[in-house]
């Protein structure tokens, strides 16, 4: 019987032009990962949101993960799967083409689901 777990990472979050990382999530009980994402809003003149995922020892030094990025630009489900990540998991992003002076151009929700 394998072990099955979600975890939200960031519920409603909204995200503006530039760069974000999530917090460190411990995984290595996990044989598969799945980085679920749900887009709930775009504004701006081209939003476009890149996800990448990353890999640590220590939860603290990070190295970018072998997966191809997700590249994300209108409202919907998508999802980025993760193999041979060792113990922490952590996302980043890149927002770009949204609105100017601070106003979100994603809210989003972002979910890791792991199973070993």
């Amino acid at each position: 019987m394998k072990n099955i777990h979600t975890a939200p990472l960031e519920v409603l979050s909204a995200r503006t032009n530039g760069s974000f990382a999530t917090e460190p999530h411990e995984a290595g009980w996990a044989d598969e990962a799945l980085a679920m994402l749900y887009v709930r809003e775009t504004a701006g003149s081209a939003p476009r949101l890149v996800l990448q995922a990353e890999v640590s020892v220590d939860g603290a030094r990070w190295i970018r993960h072998h997966s191809a990025a997700l590249a994300v630009d209108s409202p919907g489900a998508y999802y980025l799967p993760i193999d041979r990540f060792g113990n922490w998991l952590r996302l980043t992003g890149e927002v770009s083409g949204g609105p100017h002076g601070g106003a979100s151009a994603f809210v989003l929700d972002l979910y890791w689901v792991l199973k070993g």
